[in-house]
């Protein structure tokens, strides 16, 4: 559904204290992926990795400097104007994308009719359902709780239902519930659209998307499944030990301790463990708990990032 080659962005930033008078920054630097159809595709990194610029450019809100990009095999510069009409986008400042003295009803009837929808009374009441906002449809949009103008939002970039979604930060400032209410919804409701999610919260990404690209200083470090990350670029598992004489495992290999709790990596789970009992009875030390922990996305992508830096 999305094809991705070579793509390149670059902008050149006046300084006034500095010389030469402009400082080149590569915010995109030869990106290449392709997405499937029906795909959540996450594209994560920390703050200035890249991937809002990336998300504008796809979306044809900026053109690259070099490389190129379809969507649904249509050219982002060459047909962006369909490649518009095949696109929703929730931004990362997506209460600045609403009028707030309009209804929610009015906000949705007047992006409809800027996208050329002059008889959407009945998708716009679809959509406000969908999005638990029709009890609250003629109330002022200033009146909306951050929650309620989030849903909004989304509900804009999907009038025209597009088979290609851009997600920049969707969840970034919003409630628990209506964060649990979004996930569901993407979940059950937009299981036919590709999906671009974009976000530096690795454990959201980690949850809702089926292949992340982690991006650093516009470039990608790694891509692939989550479970499939974790076997690839993961060559230990941790196991936290709970006891009432934690320093004494200082002379294990690859530990760390904290008051009664010791960390301990290994490639060898079982007999790490082993090792760890006949210890513990050897040394009369008592043990409270014994666990293991599977990586996380962001251990992985913090060790891969340091390696790029």
């Amino acid at each position: 559904m999305i094809d991705v080659d070579n793509l390149t962005k670059i902008f050149k930033i006046k300084t006034e204290t500095k010389k030469p008078k402009y400082e080149i920054i590569t915010a995109v630097d030869h990106l290449t992926l392709n997405i499937n159809k029906g795909e959540i595709f996450g594209i994560i990194g920390p703050n200035g990795a890249g991937k809002t610029t990336t998300a504008k450019i796809l979306s044809t809100l900026i053109f690259p400097d070099q490389g190129s990009a379809t969507i649904d095999g249509y050219d982002i510069i060459k047909d962006a104007d369909i490649v518009k009409g095949r696109i929703g986008l929730l931004a990362g400042e997506y209460a600045r994308t609403l009028y707030w003295r309009l209804s929610g009803f009015r906000n949705l009837q007047f992006f409809a009719r800027l996208r050329g929808m002059w008889h959407a009374d009945d998708r716009i009441n679809e959509l406000l359902e969908m999005f638990d906002l029709a009890k609250k449809k003629n109330e002022l949009v200033m009146k909306y709780s951050t929650g309620m103008k989030h849903k909004l939002a989304l509900a804009v970039g999907l009038l025209h239902d597009p088979p290609v979604l851009f997600l920049d930060e969707p969840l970034t400032g919003i409630d628990p519930v209506t964060t649990h209410e979004l996930k569901n919804l993407i979940k059950k409701e937009f299981s036919d659209k590709t999906i671009i999610w974009a976000s530096h919260n690795l454990y959201e990404v980690e949850e809702m998307c089926d292949r992340v690209a982690l991006i650093n200083n516009g470039k990608i470090v790694l891509q692939g499944n989550p479970d499939t990350l974790r076997e690839d670029f993961w060559d230990h598992t941790k196991i936290l030990v709970t006891s009432d004489k934690a320093t004494e495992f200082s002379s294990f290999d690859s530990v760390n301790i904290d008051n009664n709790t010791v960390e301990i990596k290994t490639r060898d789970v079982n007999k790490t463990i082993s090792d760890i009992s006949d210890f513990a009875r050897a040394h009369n030390i008592r043990i409270f708990d014994i666990k293991t922990i599977r990586p996380s996305l962001e251990e992985i992508f913090m060790e891969e990032v340091s390696k790029n830096v």
